[in-house]
């Protein structure tokens, strides 16, 4: 059981780690567009200075254009058209490809497709515990007390990642999980810890999950571990046949954990654990993986938008340059089905990376962006999930 793919059970892939999902039929014109033009303004002639920028767009103010103070959207719009017809001035071919793309279209890229609307999130208002739970619950005690990984590998007991949270936590499924991962490190066992990662999924994306697993062993201990984990995981360790492995399934549950940071001390307790050195690695040792790149990401926007200053510590350990070049492999299209019809270039978005992008690259040009793609990032958050609880 040690080599090749497993057909992985799809009812443990999380659908949480489908947060905000940006419709990839627009998204090449979206996303390219964008980043585009960022790299563009840095390849200008160096004679002209930074300066024109605010200059042009205070002429748009005085003509009218200017945004409302907070209109995240109208500001992104006014900076991209004022950079556009900057671009336009040297490289008028690029500005009138790029204007075909559509502004306001790079700003509302958040699809009405919603993945997974089908699948019920374990937090969803009115969620109870259902028989099949319970029965979940039961064999996944009793099959951890036989301490045979080989059972464990092959039924998938305690993958209870749709199961409400305050379930799992009253029946300790969290510490469960958290146990069967370090019980077996084993590389013949890689399988074992991915339904472990796949097990605690959906959970980590609720406030109420987030919080229990955040913590599991004591105060960011569980943090503390799945960073610790990206550090040690061996490269598509534990690889199934729908597109993903242990070091995806770790990102994207820390992700979830970091969305519902609400008083900010999951990101420092990560950032101490080594998150940095982490994701540089991870975008290194799967360099041309679409999931791991994706939700490095996330993980990235998640850590950064609370603590603006952790843009700095990545730029400088090389990340900036290493999601420049996962951007080239996100953006190529792969149409293969992941799941519920979705393919995995819809799923695996390149533009989750364009927030920590922007916010590494710390220019002139980039922070108002970087700004209002968050502000259109937390809005889609909160509309994909309207009973949480996500603070910023």
């Amino acid at each position: 059981q040690g080599h090749g793919l497993k057909s992985c059970n799809r009812i443990c892939v999380s659908k949480l780690k489908q947060t905000p999902q940006l419709d990839l039929t627009h998204v090449m014109a979206r996303s390219c567009s964008v980043i585009f033009v960022l790299f563009l303004l840095r390849d200008l002639d160096a004679s002209q200075p930074a300066g024109n920028a605010v200059s042009s767009s205070s002429s748009s103010c005085a003509e009218g254009a200017c945004p409302e103070p907070g209109d995240a959207t109208v500001l992104l719009q006014t900076q991209m058209q004022v950079q556009i017809a900057q671009v336009g001035k040297k490289k008028h071919g690029v500005a009138h490809a790029l204007h075909g793309a559509h502004v306001n279209d790079m700003v509302h890229g958040i699809a009405g497709k919603n993945i997974g609307d089908d699948w019920p999130q374990p937090d969803e208002p009115g969620r109870e515990v259902t028989a099949a739970d319970v029965s979940k619950m039961e064999a996944c005690k009793l099959v951890f007390s036989m301490k045979d990984p080989e059972v464990y590998n092959t039924s998938q007991p305690c993958c209870l990642a749709l199961s409400p949270p305050e379930f799992n936590i009253e029946h300790g499924i969290h510490d469960i999980l958290f146990q069967i991962l370090k019980l077996y490190p084993d590389d013949k066992f890689q399988w074992v810890r991915q339904y472990a990662w796949r097990g605690l999924s959906d959970n980590c994306f609720t406030e109420v999950g987030s919080e229990s697993i955040a913590n599991v062993g004591g105060p960011n201990k569980g943090i503390e571990y799945m960073v610790e984990q990206l550090l040690a995981n061996p490269p598509y360790a534990g690889m199934c046949a729908d597109h993903v492995d242990i070091q995806y399934e770790i990102l994207a549950d820390l992700s979830g954990l970091l969305i519902f940071d609400n008083n900010n001390t999951r990101g420092p307790a990560a950032m101490k654990a080594g998150l940095v050195p982490a994701i540089v690695r991870s975008l290194k040792i799967e360099p041309d993986f679409r999931p791991t790149l994706s939700f490095a990401c996330k993980v990235m926007t998640h850590v950064i938008m609370r603590n603006h200053e952790y843009a700095h510590e990545f730029r400088d350990a090389g990340a900036l340059e290493l999601v420049n070049r996962s951007m080239e492999v996100l953006l190529e299209p792969d149409e293969t089905e992941f799941h519920f019809g979705v393919t995995v270039s819809e799923y695996f978005s390149p533009t989750f990376c364009l927030y920590p992008q922007l916010m590494m690259m710390d220019d002139p040009y980039s922070k108002p962006l970087a700004d209002a793609a968050l502000q259109s990032y937390l809005e889609f958050l909160r509309k994909w999930k309207p009973w949480a609880n996500i603070k910023v």
